[in-house]
């Protein structure tokens, strides 16, 4: 069986993704409650993203391996769909004035917000681990135990193998909301109360996200036994710094509205975008500093390796250049052009050999991806009595924490206003982000070194002059990004 997934990425390398879960500590909100609030960032929904499978055909059998999905990956134990790890967590105390009456909290500590990778070459980027917020309202059996064996998967009826996805439909006995935690060995004692979820989406260029409603299952209300009882619901998100105090900087809060719910009530997410986007924190200084100081021979010799293309590119403009003039001088004229045609195939030569060494010594460096920037999540569930309080807890927050892209907070009268925003519309603080002016003083830097390095003995003034001041605002650009010169 193979084990590549979508565009060539392999299953264990995805199974690592999927199982960076965040496994939020428990807070108990009154010592009546029978439940816990639980919450897990992944790549993908728990249950809204739960695929399909079908048993393999006899002639396929493999050692190990029960069953196939149909869509998206292709897995040997059905125990690897989703690994739980959880993160070592006491209680932390909420201030009293954060706590609410009508809510019920819990807190994820220490996820990294960045990952760097470091193949082809060094790049930043949130965290793929990102994608989908599941909330889970239930009492859980002990950390010791494992249910990932225990999951029935959702296996399609073979008689609509062939229709529109549209039209599948399962041919399992099991499809409560319990057993479909246990593909994420999420283990609930008894019935869960609820389970909510909400995808992360970011913009093209990674400075925005939002939350979007992926859907929820509420078997009773978390504020109130009452079956006959109605609420207006909605849970919130807040990513902040973690520290030794509450006193930790909040970075971003987002939402999910739900509207009036009641027990029982099950959806399967909303569409359209409502949800207002939010600007994605960036990158801090330390963090900054710390990826800099691991990746710094990486990016030095991945400089080099793009300056050298770079290089090479223009080398054969050049000669192809000359090559047409050549064609139509004569005499002195053609044999000067002629050496400076076989100067730049000398130098071309030059740069080649240089690349060929410089991409294998890339190649014998570490090539683990790196994870940057911890942050702690705190998620809350609110259910209040009427839609007025609801929306003026959503005015306090936007008010207060968000900072929120294109959208702006109302009134109890006229709710939350909020326009989609394509990457384009998603507005900086200047016209260059101080990565960026980095970046461009980097690529300016090694061009000024490769020229010097192979453009042959000696190098002319010119050349070092170049080099000098490509140094100098390489510095410059660094020292304001809070980074130490290069040496």
């Amino acid at each position: 069986m193979s084990n590549q997934g979508p565009k060539g990425t392999s299953w264990r390398w995805r199974c690592a993704l999927l199982g960076a879960c965040c496994l939020v500590a428990p807070l108990a909100h009154a010592a009546h409650d029978d439940f816990e609030m639980h919450a897990y960032v992944n790549d993908a929904c728990v249950i809204a993203d739960e695929p399909y499978f079908v048993p393999q055909a006899a002639d396929q059998h493999e050692a190990g391996a029960k069953i196939l999905p149909l869509i998206g990956l292709v897995v040997g134990q059905l125990g690897e769909l989703l690994v739980k790890h959880g993160i070592d967590a006491a209680a932390s105390h909420l201030k009293a004035h954060a706590e609410r009456r009508d809510t019920r909290y819990a807190l994820a500590r220490e996820m990294n917000l960045y990952r760097a990778d470091l193949t082809p070459s060094p790049s930043v980027r949130i965290n793929g681990q990102i994608g989908c917020l599941t909330i889970v309202a239930a009492t859980l059996e002990p950390a010791s135990t494992h249910c990932a064996a225990d999951y029935v998967p959702k296996t399609l009826a073979p008689e609509l193998a062939q229709r529109p996805q549209s039209e599948w439909r399962t041919t399992r006995t099991d499809d409560s909301v319990e057993n479909q935690l246990r593909r994420a060995d999420i283990c609930v004692h008894g019935k869960a109360r609820a389970v909510y979820e909400a995808r992360f989406e970011f913009s093209d260029d990674g400075t925005a996200y939002r939350l979007k409603d992926a859907g929820y299952r509420i078997e009773s209300l978390l504020t109130t036994r009452d079956k006959g009882a109605t609420r207006t619901a909605l849970y919130t998100l807040k990513i902040s710094t973690p520290g030794a105090t509450d006193e930790a900087e909040v970075l971003s809060s987002a939402w999910v509205e739900l509207g009036t719910v009641s027990a029982g009530a099950h959806s399967s997410g909303s569409g359209g975008e409502a949800a207002p986007w939010l600007r994605v924190p960036p990158l801090s200084r330390e963090a900054r500093r710390v990826y800099e100081e691991k990746t710094k021979t990486h990016q030095e010799v991945t400089g080099e390796i793009e300056a050298l293309r770079r290089a090479m590119t223009r080398n054969r403009r050049m000669q192809a250049g000359l090559d047409a003039r050549i064609a139509e001088a004569s005499g002195e004229v053609a044999d000067g052009l002629k050496q400076e045609r076989t100067r730049l195939a000398v130098q071309y030569q030059t740069q080649s050999a240089e690349l060929d060494a410089r991409t294998a010594e890339y190649q014998d460096l570490p090539r683990a991806p790196l994870q940057f920037m911890p942050v702690t999540i705190e998620v809350a569930v609110t259910e209040t009595e009427s839609e007025k309080k609801a929306q003026l807890l959503l005015a306090d927050l936007v008010g207060r924490e968000s900072d929120a892209v294109a959208s702006a907070a109302g009134s109890a009268a006229t709710g939350l206003v909020s326009r989609g925003l394509k990457s384009g519309d998603v507005i900086t603080d200047s016209p260059a982000a101080p990565g960026d002016t980095l970046e461009h003083a980097r690529a300016r830097y090694f061009d000024a070194l490769i020229e010097a390095q192979t453009s042959g003995a000696p190098v002319s003034e010119e050349a070092q002059r170049r080099l000098a001041q490509a140094r100098s605002d390489y510095d410059t650009a660094r020292r304001a990004a809070g980074l130490e010169p290069i040496k």
